[in-house]
């Protein structure tokens, strides 16, 4: 098996006494390398404890390759994953709701040629047959559902036909609108998956990438998996 590259950095500690009797003690305990412990200490104190959440922001966000895009559809991709159309957590509202700040600032316009699209125009269909669903189920707020279905609709038509004057904000709006009906269906996150892919404009800056970092470590917090 090759070892993995390592990299010497320097780094001053203040209190750099107090840190190499903690770390030489921890090292003897551990029966491990000091630099190990230092290593293993720092990126416990950045990554989320979670296991998947660590892993999708190890190789999606912290890479030469990482970007907002493809973390965002990593862990759509990820929630979508349930069983029996369920999504597997329903605690994504902080990240849905991240997705559409940072939309606000993308420009991508859309040629109708994109792979997604056909696999977005069906989960957007089915979303559409869920609020019609709903509002046969709930007679006090029928009309506001079916209001939202005849909206998704339109959005629908205007993504299929005139691809170039969609917003792909809009989508946004339309899940977090009816998030309560939506945010336990594997649906709404390969749509999310879909749009994070769609949207080429992501910004990609240190305070964009830690603003999606602490979010993840707060919402997988909850979760039960280690």
């Amino acid at each position: 098996m090759a070892r993995q590259k390592t990299e010497k950095k320097l780094i001053s500690f203040v209190k750099s006494d107090l840190i190499n009797r903690l770390v030489k003690d921890e090292a003897e305990k551990e029966n491990r390398s000091e630099s190990s412990i230092i290593e293993q200490t720092i990126l416990d104190s950045f990554l989320p404890k979670n296991k998947n959440a660590r892993c999708i922001i190890e190789t999606y966000l912290y890479t030469d390759e990482g970007s907002i895009g493809n973390t965002l559809a990593a862990l759509f991709s990820y929630n979508a994953a349930g069983t029996n159309w369920a999504s597997v957590h329903d605690n994504f509202l902080p990240l849905v709701k991240f997705a559409k700040s940072q939309e606000v600032f993308c420009n991508t316009t859309l040629s109708g040629k994109e792979d997604e699209l056909y696999h977005c125009y069906s989960q957007i269909e089915s979303i559409i047959d869920k609020l019609e669903r709903v509002a046969v189920d709930d007679s006090e707020h029928e009309k506001d559902y079916l209001r939202e279905a005849d909206w998704a609709r339109h959005l629908l038509h205007e993504l299929k036909e005139e691809p170039q004057c969609s917003h792909l904000i809009n989508f946004y709006v339309l899940i977090l609108n009816n998030w309560e009906d939506l945010k336990g269906w594997s649906i709404t996150y390969r749509l999310l998956m879909d749009l994070a892919i769609l949207e080429k404009g992501w910004r990609n800056d240190y305070e964009t990438r830690t603003e999606l970092l602490e979010l993840v470590k707060v919402i997988s917090a909850e979760w039960n998996e280690s």
